[in-house]
């Protein structure tokens, strides 16, 4: 009897370990797998038929082992739900550990709640079921065995007949249909099965496998067909295969009926385990799990070495919940009241009154959370822009947008106010006078930064809090109504505080100790901003995980988004270079000695002064030339959209400039074309100095300063990366934008397009060239060509004329997208044409520095590894107008010209116009003649890479001792001005 029990147990957990391994096994899709073995087709269907029927068989199981038990239906429910919740915590760390990069706290979230979350669809249908549970039982009691096989035949074809062409299996609404599988379960548990009808169930089950097989061929066949022939197909391709299908279900039966003596002898232990099999074949993030672990994907034996090892781990883990759920003092009260407990009112009852009762003990920390959380979204309405966010191309109502999209970052807000609430009531050991202290300070903070928005286009940094000094020069900035408002409003908080604590005070009950070491980790939350823009690093990830996006390119609109505090702390720490291991003054004043000697000796072959030049530095947003796209085609019947363009490589100094960015970086590729700095040398290239960097500085040297006038011209709004303040750090005389003092004139949109055309931009700059007798600087922007490309062109003779590769332009999105943009490009090409043509009539040396800033984001970012140096190559031009040329110019330069940095145009521009040079610019020179094309690493590591003239990649170790040193040179002098003391802007000579 002894031998035979121990029989039953090794075969019944042999069977559920076997079902959970498969489960396991399911994480990973290997539908491909299977269909590159020889009859690939056929094994390509395993996969599915295997997925589909777990999801069937697993319920029926529960409903037939469950239906059996003495513990009540809502024991198990909780019983099953802590499983679950148990595993999904463990699963989550351990993936989260290992790949903390894709943490979010919807995550969090859904290990909370796994049924409204849609964590398995296994484990809703199993507590579905349960709670129905009573009901089928009562039900098919009244019934005859025939009657309840006919009833269950019938629930399942009408649910595969009203929602098998339509159901996609991945939410937990689907469980709805699957419970009719828990009644079949119920039901085969209660009827007699002989051993003849098991031997005709395993031949059953064995036709209806084949049936699967053939009867989804003969739907693909029909479903490809239909949809190759343009019909609008909405059924289900796995239409056969699907969990409701009657023939699956069948298949499922009848192995269901072969294992019976098994399944009867299931404990409660092995149900368990089947549920956190169930959790890792089915959690959001199953399909993602064997990513992060490297080893794993080494073969396919450590492939299966990994599944063993998950399978091993998932049996520890059901020991060790075993061992620690059932010790819990919430998970004991609550399995014994369940235990005695069906009715469902009274439950809930219980429920609320526990619930009750917790938040009255807990009403103070409840209330100071809710508080936190309140003032925090106050925050964020004081900075909005008449409670709407200035998003790119909608503004949603702020109070809709926290609580739809940005209310995680509003939590973190809150964690950070908690915390220093924490360390001021360990000082004060006044509630009331630390919460007052807390919301003081956020909402008069973000007032303040309100009102520097408002005044200069930017929101708080750490840097401003040095002008707390000039206190009295700040307030008399501030009108003075708002003053006595701010000032009303302190006194009555002040009054407000002093009656709480004297009415109302609340003392803590926790001990010193206790409020001690709160105080202290709360000290470690608030040093965590100091990593936040470490990448790689855990507190950088968790950041992200809470929505928490350092918004660099617009600081204004991040600070709408994600509240004046919060993205405050984001600008804390700013990593930007390394230091170097000798920088030091005495070596940066030898550095600055030695490029003065090279400028001296470049400059006795140069004849011209930059600042009697004009120079314009044109900025085309997104301008490619379309040719270069990765397989593009663009019919011959189309025309040329670049033609003119093109047509100066003949008279021009012309090539690919190699953009820091893909699909953005506006900022960036400006910032190293006005000042010779390369993104390659920072320590990374996601960062944007023009908000990191630059406001650290009251002036910034750029080229502009080597002109009596240097104005900036952008046919857009001003707020965007800080230029407004950015622009008077680089004492440019004059910035027109759209709302500013200085009017955008001609301004002309083309067809739906919502940008300004390239004509307002040429116009304006036409008009500020001329505007002035001598010499001067323009940075000039344009927007037209900017996203998205929503086919806003009327009569586009683009559309339907482009295509390519496959895999690249099957889109019928993309195709449509990318004709928009050549028709913008068309239309760029047609307004420079008119631009040379006016300057050339101007007698006065002009010289325009044309480049696309970067690629459109038209294109998958995917395809950037297999095209690195052509997906970020986009096109230049420097052309010197007819007198410029009349009187020393070059037409063009002849060599180096394929393949250059954003960095280099200033070097070029100098070289092309015959200009004397600044110990700096001889050092730019150096760069630009002697290195390869310097830009940063397109694989996305830190550092920099070197491209040839010809595109491709070079090894730094080739480079020459004195092309090192080089770069050694131009990293102290980009560290000086970007992270260190700024040495060399104390010797006036090096920059001008």
């Amino acid at each position: 009897m002894i031998k035979q029990k121990r029989s039953v147990k090794f075969w019944t957990w042999g069977c559920i370990g076997l079902l959970v391994f498969l489960m396991i096994v399911q994480m990973n899709d290997y539908t491909t797998a299977f269909q590159n073995i020889h009859f690939g087709s056929v094994f390509g269907l395993f996969p599915t038929i295997i997925r589909n029927a777990t999801i069937i068989f697993v319920p029926m199981i529960f409903g037939a082992v469950c239906s059996r038990s003495d513990r009540s239906q809502w024991n198990n429910i909780f019983r099953y739900w802590l499983t679950a919740v148990g595993t999904l915590i463990i699963y989550y760390l351990v993936f989260w550990l290992f790949k903390p990069s894709v943490f979010n706290m919807w995550q969090v979230w859904g290990i909370i709640f796994p049924v409204s979350t849609s964590s398995s669809i296994i484990l809703t249908t199993i507590i579905l079921g349960l709670i129905c549970e009573p009901y089928i039982i009562h039900f098919q009691a009244k019934y005859s065995t025939k009657q309840n096989l006919l009833l269950l035949i019938l629930l399942t074809l009408f649910s595969f007949i009203f929602s098998a062409g339509m159901m996609s299996f991945h939410y937990s609404a689907s469980a709805i249909y699957l419970v009719v599988d828990f009644a079949w379960g119920i039901f085969l548990s209660k009827v007699s099965i002989t051993k003849k009808t098991t031997r005709r169930m395993f031949v059953v089950a064995i036709v209806s496998f084949l049936a699967l097989l053939v009867g989804s061929y003969i739907f693909g066949s029909i479903y490809w067909q239909q949809s190759l022939s343009g019909w609008q197909m909405t059924w289900n391709r796995q239409f056969v295969l699907n969990p409701l299908s009657p023939i699956l279900v069948l298949f499922v039966i009848s192995g269901f009926v072969v294992f019976k003596y098994v399944i009867a002898n299931i404990t409660d232990k092995q149900l368990r385990f089947l549920i956190i099999g169930a959790i890792i074949m089915q959690a959001p993030i199953a399909s993602k799990f064997m990513s992060a672990f490297k080893f794993a994907s080494k073969s396919k034996i450590y492939e299966l070495l990994f599944l063993v090892l998950v399978f091993i781990a998932s049996y520890c883990l059901l020991e060790i919940l075993d061992r620690i759920l059932p010790r819990l003092k919430f998970v004991k009260s609550t399995t014994a009241y369940l235990s005695d407990q069906n009715d469902i009112v009274l439950i809930s009852e219980h429920a609320l009154k526990g619930l009750k009762n917790w938040a009255k003990r807990n009403r103070v920390s409840l209330f100071t959370w809710a508080w936190f959380y309140l003032i925090s979204m106050i925050s964020l309405v004081i900075v909005s822009s008449h409670l709407r966010i200035q998003l790119m191309n909608r503004q949603p109502n702020v109070i809709i947008y926290v609580l739809s999209i940005s209310s995680f970052s509003i939590i973190l807000t809150s964690i950070f106010l908690y915390a220093i609430f924490t360390i001021l009531y360990f000082i004060t050991t006044r509630y009331w006078i630390s919460n007052a202290i807390v919301t003081v300070v956020l909402l008069g903070f973000s007032i303040a930064s309100k009102l520097k928005m408002q005044l200069r286009g930017e929101p708080i940094y750490p840097s401003d809090l040095g002008e707390a000094t000039n206190l009295n020069s700040l307030i008399k900035m501030v009108n003075q109504k708002v003053i006595i408002v701010v000032a009303v409003a302190l006194i009555i908080v002040i009054a407000l505080t002093i009656f709480l604590e004297i009415k109302v005070p609340i003392k803590s009950k926790k001990s010193w100790k206790r409020r001690g070491i709160w105080a202290l980790l709360s000290m470690l939350v608030l040093l965590t901003p100091l990593r936040f823009n470490h990448e790689n690093s855990y507190i950088h990830y968790l950041s992200n995980g809470f929505n928490n996006n350092a918004g660099f390119a617009n600081p204004q609109v991040a600070t709408q988004q994600y509240g004046p505090f919060l993205n405050f702390l984001n600008f804390l720490d700013m990593q930007v270079m390394k230091q170097p291991s000798n920088y030091t003054q005495e070596n940066m004043n030898k550095i600055m000695a030695k490029y003065a000697k090279v400028a001296k000796s470049i400059n006795k072959d140069r004849k011209q002064k930059l600042s009697n030049q004009t120079i314009v530095f044109n900025l085309s947003e997104s301008f490619v030339d379309p040719y270069t796209f990765p397989g593009i085609k663009i019919s011959k019947s189309a025309p040329n959209p670049v033609k003119y363009i093109q047509q100066l490589k003949s008279n021009s100094t012309y090539g690919s400039m190699l953009s820091a960015g893909y699909g953005g970086g506006t900022a960036n590729m400006e910032y190293e074309s006005l000042t010779g700095l390369n993104m390659g040398l920072f320590k990374t290239s996601s960062m944007t100095p023009f908000v990191q960097i630059v406001p650290k500085h009251s002036f910034y040297p750029t080229i502009g300063m080597n002109f009596n006038y240097a104005s900036a011209i952008h046919d857009y709004y001003g707020t965007f990366y800080s230029r407004i303040e950015d622009y008077k750090r680089f004492k440019f005389n004059k910035f027109a934008y759209m709302g500013s003092k200085y009017k955008i004139t001609d301004q002309k949109k083309i067809d739906k397009s919502p940008y300004n055309s390239d004509y307002t931009a040429y116009q304006n700059a036409y008009k500020q060239i001329n505007a002035r007798q001598g010499g001067q600087f323009i940075n000039l922007i344009s927007m037209q060509n900017h996203m998205p490309y929503n086919n806003w062109y009327t009569n586009n003779p683009y559309s339907g004329k482009i295509s390519g590769d496959k895999k690249i332009y099957s889109s019928a999105g993309i195709r449509t997208q990318m004709a928009t943009f050549v028709r913008g490009v068309q239309y760029t090409d047609k307004y420079v044409h008119q631009f040379i043509q006016e300057i050339d009539k101007i007698h006065k040396p002009i010289t325009v520095v044309f480049y696309g800033d970067h690629y459109p984001s038209i294109l998958s970012q995917r395809l950037v590894p297999k095209y690195p140096v052509q997906m970020h190559s986009t096109r230049y031009f420097i052309y010197s107008n007819k007198y410029a040329r009349q009187h020393g110019a070059k037409a063009k330069l002849t060599e180096k010209t394929n393949y250059v940095g954003t960095s280099d145009f200033i070097a070029m521009m100098l070289e092309q116009t015959d200009s004397k040079v600044t110990p700096y610019q001889a050092l730019l020179t150096e760069i630009y003649k002697e290195l390869p094309a310097l830009t940063i690493n397109f694989g996305g590591n830190p550092g920099y890479q070197l491209i040839s003239q010809k595109g491709k990649l070079i090894d730094p170790k080739t480079l020459t001792v004195k092309q090192r040193k080089l770069i050694r040179d131009y990293e102290m002098i980009q560290y000086d001005m970007t992270s260190g003391n700024s040495y060399s802007l104390e010797n006036k000579n090096f920059y001008k």
